[in-house]
This record gives structure tokens, C-alpha cells and sequence, in this order.
């Protein structure tokens, strides 16, 4: 009967213990990235002209975006979005939090050690036996009772509990700080991309403003010649129309300018 209740036993010892295991060791899985990209080869070209030659060499995600960007004004348009813009002040407050669980969870081996400290005061009524007894035997009317509790405790990581904790609180922080980078390369990306729609729209301006001076200046030699009977009514229409053309395109690239322009104050 004995030897029945060992051989029964022990096998539930081992599926008890088994199913303590709280975790498994993650295998990181090998992406199948082929080894060479088409026109990898003009676009590390095109990639290295770009750079300046101290970053020549380096990983293109390594280089920093002014390397890119070497206008002052759009580096100074993006070192004021990076530090002012709301998504990128909640990235960094996500990363003090991430990095301060971790600090915690680095904790999570040493022992805990707790003081609790109380007092206490009472004041029994005389013709109470409290009341006669201290007024007899202490020389008092309160009764004062204080205590002090300090307690130790360690946690043995026997199923890997604090080191999974750990590993956690470690991705976490990391998860952030991506987070962090992948926020600040959108925001790096819309501001570049609209201060330069923005020069181009000022471009444009000036364009439409020498078409309209043009036009003018073509109508109205158009119209000395129409009068002298040089040319047709039909050269001083199609003079009028081209006019009214150029005209109405200005308040459109206006509209878009002050468009472009708040784009960039909401970033």
C-alpha cells in the first residue's frame, strides 16, 4: 500500500512543480530578410551624397536629421516642435514612467524591510478602575502606550517571477524610447515636408504676381496695337483671358499659404 501511494505520489509532486513554471524562455524569431535589395546599390549612392562626409560609412538611421535638414530655420521650426509639441511631450513623460518601473523592478531581489512605529493616548475616566488605578500607581491621568514593529521579508525567485518582472519592465522601456523616436521622425518628417511646401508656395506667389505684372503689360501693348489696327479683337480677348487667368489663380495660392502656415503652428 505504501509502495501504491509513492508511485502515485510522486508523479503529482512532478506536475505540481512543472506547473509552477509561470514562464518560458522567448525565442526571438530570425525574420527571412533577403540579402540584398533591388537598387540597394543607388540608393546608398544617393543616401551617401547626402551626408556629409564625417557620417560617410555610418547606418543612415544612425545619422542625425540636421545632417539632413541644414536650413536654420527649419532647424530651429524642428528643435521647437520636438519640445513643445503635445505627442512628443507624452513619448518622453511615457519614458520616465517606463524607466522609473524599471529602476523598481531592479529592486525586486533585495529584501523588503518595513517599521511600522505607533502611539497612542488615553485619557479613562476618574471614577473608572482605569482612571483610579493610573492616578494610584502611575501619578498620571493618561495612559500612553506606544509599540514599534520592524519586519524583514526576502522573496526567493525560485519560478523566475522577479527576473520576468525585470525583463518586462526592461521591454517596456524600450518599447517607449521606439515610441519616443518613431514620434519624433513623423514629426521631423511633416515639418520638413511642410516648411518646404511652404517655400514653394512662395515661389509659386512670386511667379503668379510677375504672370499678372506680364499679363498687363501684354494687354495693354495689345490693345495700342488694336487701336492702331495692327492686330485682331480676338489677340486682345485671348490677352484678357490669359489676365483673368493668372488673377484668379493668386487668391488660391494665398488661401494655401495661410493654410500651409497654421499646419505648421498646430505641429
Amino acid at each position: 500500500m505504501k509502495n501504491y501511494i509513492g508511485h502515485i505520489t510522486l508523479p503529482l509532486l512532478l506536475a505540481f512543480v512543472a506547473a509552477c513554471n509561470v514562464s518560458k524562455d522567448n525565442v526571438k524569431p530570425e525574420a527571412p530578410l533577403p540579402v540584398k535589395f533591388r537598387n540597394e546599390n543607388a540608393a546608398q549612392v544617393n543616401v551617401d551624397s547626402a551626408i556629409s562626409d564625417t557620417t560617410k560609412g555610418s547606418s543612415i538611421a544612425d545619422v542625425s536629421w540636421k545632417n539632413f535638414f541644414t536650413d536654420p530655420v527649419l532647424q530651429q521650426l524642428i528643435d521647437t516642435a520636438i519640445v513643445k509639441n503635445y505627442d512628443m511631450q507624452l513619448a518622453i513623460k511615457n519614458i520616465e514612467t517606463a524607466r522609473l518601473l524599471f529602476t523598481q523592478s531592479r529592486w525586486g531581489y533585495a529584501p523588503d524591510l518595513s517599521l511600522q512605529v505607533t502611539a497612542s493616548s488615553n485619557r479613562p475616566s476618574d471614577n473608572s478602575l482605569n482612571g483610579l488605578s493610573a492616578s494610584q500607581f502611575l501619578g498620571t491621568k493618561h495612559i500612553e502606550d506606544f509599540s514599534a514593529n520592524v519586519s524583514l521579508s526576502w522573496e526567493a525567485d525560485i519560478w523566475g517571477k522577479i527576473k520576468n518582472r525585470k525583463a518586462a519592465a526592461l521591454a517596456g522601456y524600450l518599447q517607449s524610447e521606439e515610441v519616443r523616436k518613431a514620434v519624433q521622425t513623423n514629426l521631423v518628417a511633416a515639418i520638413s515636408q511642410a516648411y518646404y511646401n511652404l517655400l514653394m508656395l512662395d515661389e509659386q506667389l512670386l511667379i503668379a504676381r510677375k504672370n499678372i505684372r506680364l499679363s498687363d503689360s501684354t494687354l495693354r501693348i495689345l490693345r495700342f496695337q488694336y487701336d492702331a489696327g495692327q492686330v485682331t479683337a480676338l489677340a486682345v480677348q485671348q490677352a484678357e483671358a490669359q489676365q483673368n487667368t493668372a488673377t484668379a489663380l493668386l487668391p488660391q495660392i494665398e488661401k494655401d499659404i495661410v493654410l500651409q502656415e497654421n499646419a505648421l503652428r498646430v505641429l
